[in-house]
């Protein structure tokens, strides 16, 4: 599948992936927040697009902006014309991609969705349930619109959430009552995005076929999370961590091992979580994983020097 620009500005772009012989079908995919956003990334098609046969239309901005700029009536005008010629679009996004989807939905003309863990607003007028996000909010310098001011309300789709995140919850119910036709998907210890158990076992793709397909069904989502949990470490991760206020010797005893001996992401998250329950020993691991410096992200590398100095170490 080759790239092809179909829109560019300061603020966003549009890039399509053609299927071999064309396609009446598209998925558009709008981005979700990366470790360091500064320009654009090298856009990338998803997978299950190519094994399908159908275009897509990947969605990307430039900052962490919830896609919410200057660009924003020239990125929805593009939508509209990028969408014009297929018999059918379905659209997904994840976190900040799934308030785009939710948003632009009416632009690009999408009849389903596939929304995972997105947020309703992070402005905390809207949200002040979800203050990490509202210095995000600050460095966009504009209003937010309510997602059903100009999306389409009526699409039909998934709606995606972990109910343990206290924020995630509370955003998908404000979601659900403005976008009555979206069935909610509740994964608990999912993460964010919820669905975090079932990709650490490949599992997205399958459930984003579906969705194209028109064959997705919440019952086969959970499913899919039920079985996933058994081999998947972040499942033992998020449950650790939700249940540190009730069965803190049990959830201390799997936060230790995991800050140990996991995977370096989960190792990560163990350790801050472990910091923030006042485990001071907590701090070697993450020492340990600091100082394999570029084999891990920078933001991670902030995170941990920030929790360091918020535990006294």
């Amino acid at each position: 599948m080759q790239p092809e620009t179909l829109h560019e500005d300061a603020h966003h772009r549009i890039t399509r992936f053609s299927a071999a012989g064309g396609s009446r079908r598209a998925v558009v995919g709008f981005e979700h927040g990366r470790d360091r956003m500064a320009g654009f990334a090298p856009p990338q098609p998803p997978g299950f697009a190519r094994a399908l046969g159908i275009d897509a239309l990947v969605v990307q901005t430039a900052r962490r902006d919830w896609f919410i700029s200057p660009g924003s009536p020239a990125l929805a005008g593009a939508l509209a014309v990028a969408s014009r010629g297929y018999a059918e679009v379905v659209a997904t996004g994840f976190s900040m991609g799934g308030y785009a989807a939710l948003l632009y939905s009416a632009a690009c003309r999408a009849s389903r969705l596939m929304l995972v863990s997105p947020q309703y607003s992070i402005d905390p007028d809207i949200a002040p349930f979800d203050p990490d996000r509202h210095g995000k909010f600050a460095r966009i310098g504009l209003p937010m619109p309510r997602p059903e001011t100009w999306g389409n309300t009526a699409v039909e789709g998934v709606l995606i959430h972990d109910p343990a995140i206290r924020a995630d919850r509370a955003h998908a119910a404000l979601i659900r009552a403005a976008f009555l036709r979206l069935t909610p998907v509740a994964l608990p210890h999912g993460g964010h995005p919820a669905t975090g158990v079932i990709g650490a076992v490949g599992g997205i793709g399958r459930i984003a076929q579906a969705l194209v397909e028109d064959r997705l069904e919440a019952q086969a989502i959970r499913r899919a999370h039920r079985e996933a949990r058994r081999r998947a470490e972040c499942y033992r991760l998020n449950l650790a961590a939700a249940a540190l206020a009730r069965h803190p010797d049990r959830a201390l005893a799997e936060l230790r091992n995991l800050a140990r001996h996991g995977s370096p992401r989960n190792r990560f998250e163990a350790g801050l979580h472990l910091l923030a329950a006042g485990d001071l020993a907590a701090a070697g691991p993450l020492s340990q994983l600091l100082a394999t410096g570029g084999a891990i992200p920078a933001t991670w590398q902030r995170r941990i020097e920030r929790a360091l100095r918020a535990a006294g170490v």
